[in-house]
């Protein structure tokens, strides 16, 4: 394998596997796995949601940017953003530093059987609001490095298809797709 990027950062929309994958990713690249939602809960003492409904969305996306901040100095490391992360110029900025990012595209179909409407994830109780918020963030995920559909992979062909990736992007053949 060619030189591996300081930092694979997993972008997409909630629901496409990012912590799954990035779990498992992490594992098979020697790095260590953080998820951004799981650092801001545990640095805020609070669940995202609770965050949201407390503080609103500005506040939380604020939370966003300041970890994003503190990883981009950390080498080996797989992270998981939560689903609008990648949409906020300055978060995504930061996150692309140095890191490989990776599109876990998803189906809206496929989000939709996945991710059940009972308040954990605070913008997904609504599913027409979903699937705006996907048409509203697809143009941002299209401005990761790579990307790879999950809508019908198994976590572990994800990260295989996402070790091919980062085999072929070090070598300068970035233009392939799902």
């Amino acid at each position: 394998m060619a030189e591996r990027p300081a930092r694979v950062v997993l972008v997409g929309f909630m629901g496409a596997g990012k912590t799954a994958v990035g779990r498992r990713l992490a594992k098979r690249l020697g790095y260590r796995f953080e998820d951004l939602d799981q650092r801001i809960e545990a640095r805020e003492g609070s669940t995202i949601a609770a965050l949201f409904e407390a503080r609103g969305e500005p506040a939380f996306r604020a939370l966003e940017e300041h970890e994003a901040r503190t990883l981009v100095a950390i080498p080996g490391l797989v992270v998981a953003t939560g689903g609008g992360a990648f949409a906020r110029p300055a978060t995504r900025a930061l996150l692309q530093e140095g890191a490989l990012t990776v599109w876990l595209q998803c189906s809206l179909e496929a989000v939709l059987r996945r991710i059940r409407p009972d308040g954990s994830r605070p913008l997904a109780g609504n599913r027409e609001t979903m699937r705006a918020l996907l048409a509203e963030r697809e143009p941002s995920y299209h401005q990761a490095d790579v990307a790879v559909d999950t809508s019908r992979r198994t976590p572990r062909e994800v990260v295989d298809r996402i070790v091919e990736l980062i085999d072929e992007h070090e070598r300068g053949k970035s233009s392939v797709r799902p």
